[in-house]
């Protein structure tokens, strides 16, 4: 079955793919970047568009009719399958994007959304008033293109609706990770992932497999490597820009914190964030 690493976008998913990759398939937990395709993306586009008879890749009800046959099919040598996404847990013309006779549990990564408006600007080259309309926006879908060829759209919804979408779907397994506990206490939140995990897959807690995991999946590392041979996920600038000094404090403009303080006081509030 599927254990999921889900989250908005730029929200520390990639770290913990990272950190999980290098945790799960190298005997010593030393991650290095040939280990995180281990770990797929979904909706995985070679599979899916095998399913498709409509091979509209952009669009979203001729994809979501194929979420749960893929899914099935994925499952059918009962082996647990680890898989990344930003989609919302979301129903498109009552197909839903999984379900519980296919997902064993879920890792979800939420980000104080006014960093991720910071990181989301460097991403995608955009003002941090136009990220700020991204977050706000229920519709928001990725549509993905990669040398003049679609790739197989992503409906992530607005920030508080992909949070929320997985917060509650409560019949099945989770843990809710903040990426800020990840920044200032690495150690103790990748070992409540593994702990979680611990109770539903066959992986063991090793204290050495941890601290090699954590040590080989550190930002400075990572921007090394793409800097030497790049990292290229469809953004305009470099992938691994500021690390711990995306702070929204220095660098958000005062009137879009303020929108954003207003738009999701709720879940804020909630997560500690306000």
């Amino acid at each position: 079955m599927i254990v999921w690493l889900s989250s908005y976008p730029k929200s520390g998913n990639t770290w913990v793919r990272a950190f999980l990759s290098a945790y799960l398939h190298s005997s010593k937990g030393k991650f290095d970047f040939t280990l995180i395709d281990k770990i797929e993306e979904f909706p995985q586009h070679n599979l899916m568009k095998k399913f498709m008879e409509n091979k509209d890749f952009h669009n979203l009800k001729e994809i979501s009719k194929n979420w749960i046959k893929v899914q099935e099919f994925m499952n059918l040598n009962k082996k647990t399958k680890f898989l990344k996404t930003h989609s919302a847990f979301c129903n498109i013309n009552g197909n839903f994007f999984t379900d519980e006779k296919n997902t064993l549990a879920f890792i979800y990564i939420v980000r104080d959304p006014r960093n991720v408006i910071l990181s989301m600007s460097n991403h995608f080259g955009k003002s941090q008033e136009e990220s700020f309309r991204t977050l706000i926006d229920e519709k928001y879908t990725i549509y993905p293109m990669v040398n003049n060829q679609l790739f197989l759209a992503t409906h992530v919804s607005s920030w508080n609706k992909n949070y929320l979408s997985w917060k509650n779907f409560k019949s099945i397994n989770k843990i809710i990770i903040k990426y800020e506990d990840l920044i200032n206490n690495p150690k103790n939140t990748f070992k409540s992932i593994i702990n979680f995990l611990e109770k539903y897959v066959d992986i063991k807690y090793d204290e050495e497999k941890l601290t090699n995991s954590i040590n080989t999946t550190n930002f400075e590392d990572f921007k090394k490597y793409e800097n030497k041979y790049g990292f290229n996920k469809g953004q305009k600038n470099k992938f691994f820009h500021l690390g711990k000094q995306n702070d929204w404090r220095n660098l958000l403009d005062a009137k879009i914190c303020d929108k954003v303080n207003a738009q999701f006081e709720s879940e804020m509030s909630e997560l500690g964030y306000i």
